[in-house]
This record gives structure tokens, C-alpha cells and sequence, in this order.
């Protein structure tokens, strides 16, 4: 629909596209789930990165955020600070930071620093599995030099498999991610994924 193509257009579109592709994202979040703002979140940070850009990426994600915490005064963040980089921390929202730090190991182009974070956040992503998977995998291929495996199991969890403990299995297909709310998960009524900081010894510089 024309909510799609404005959101692709805005993806391919000039730097000044970046920040108002992320308040469109806002917006579409702020229909849906609090606890779901790293999926609306992601929407353009994501595609950025598979595209190489990581100024946009970084700068979407840093008008999505600093929408989130106008809006929700109550919210608690943290700041992660050292020589050379910065990231902001919501103790609440995982999801979210693992997309912070993942920009910091893209601006590294640290293969470790990006095996790290999928150890330390895999039980939060196993929750995105069907719509992150693919964006996640050619993200390690562009910025990591990780290749996705040709033959085996889930793009994604057969590429952190390898890296971390050798693994294999039976390729499947993976959805992309498709309209505004389409495949967006919905809020689990019994139970939410606990809150997890960043890895404690992840070193920013």
C-alpha cells in the first residue's frame, strides 16, 4: 500500500530521508505494543545496514529513541560512554539495545564484537527469528565478512552457530519484512522476556 512505498522510498531516498523514516515508524508504533518498540525500531535500521549505510541507521535510530524517551518521561535509560563511542541503554526494552550495540560493532567492523552480542541476546533473539533473521545474516555478510551459509539451517542461527560452536541443519525460507504491521508479533499476555544490559565486558572503543 502507499504506507509501504512511502517507507521504501524514504529507505533508498537522500540522508535527510533517515530521520523522517524513523519518526513514520514511531508513529506506526505508537499504535501498537510499548515492549514491541525495537521491531517498529528496526524497520529502517535494519535495511540501512544491509545497505551499507550506517550513518542513516544510526541516525534513525537515534530519532526513534529520542521520540521514545520525549514521550515516556518514566522510561529509564542508561548511557554507555567511553573515548569514542556512546550508546543509550533502555534496561526494559533488550531488543533495543541490542540494535544500539550492533550499530557499534558495524562502525568497528568487529566480527567478535558482532559474535558476542548474538551470544548475549539469543534468547531475545530467538523472539525475532521471523523477521530478523534474514536483515541479521546479510548484515554479518556486509559489515563482517560472514558468509551465509549456502547449505544448512536458519540463515541467521546456522551463521552464529558456525561462528560460535560449528552447526548445521536444514535450510528453511524466512519471511522479509512486509507491510507496516504486517508479521509484527503481538504482545505475549503471560509472560515478557526479562531485561538484559549489555554485555559487561563489551569493549566500545
Amino acid at each position: 500500500g502507499e504506507a509501504y512505498d512511502a517507507e521504501r522510498h524514504l529507505l533508498l531516498g537522500m540522508p535527510a530521508s533517515a530521520p523522517l523514516l524513523a519518526q513514520l515508524h514511531y508513529t506506526w508504533y505508537k499504535e501498537d505494543s510499548p515492549h514491541l518498540a525495537a521491531i517498529y525500531a528496526s524497520r529502517s535500521v535494519l535495511p540501512y545496514l544491509v545497505l551499507g549505510n550506517l550513518a542513516s541507521a544510526t541516525t534513525s535510530l537515534a530519532q526513534f529513541t529520542s521520540q521514545l524517551t520525549s514521550s515516556n518521561p518514566s522510561l529509564t535509560t542508561q548511557s554507555i560512554d567511553s573515548a569514542k563511542s556512546s550508546a543509550r541503554i533502555f534496561p526494559s526494552l533488550p531488543l533495543l539495545n541490542f540494535l544500539a550495540m550492533l550499530l557499534l560493532a558495524c562502525q568497528k567492523g568487529d566480527s567478535g564484537l558482532f559474535r558476542q552480542l548474538a551470544k548475549h541476546y539469543a534468547p531475545h533473539l530467538k523472539e525475532t527469528e521471523q523477521l530478523w533473521t534474514e536483515a541479521l545474516a546479510n548484515i554479518g555478510e556486509v559489515w563482517f565478512g560472514i558468509r551465509i551459509p549456502k547449505q544448512g539451517g536458519n540463515p541467521l542461527f546456522e551463521m552464529m552457530g558456525n561462528m560460535m560452536w560449528g552447526g548445521g541443519g536444514q535450510k528453511q525460507s524466512t519471511p522479509k519484512l512486509g507491510t507496516p504491521r504486517s508479521g509484527t508479533p503481538k504482545p505475549k499476555t503471560d509472560s515478557k522476556p526479562a531485561a538484559a544490559a549489555p554485555p559487561p565486558t563489551m569493549d566500545l572503543d
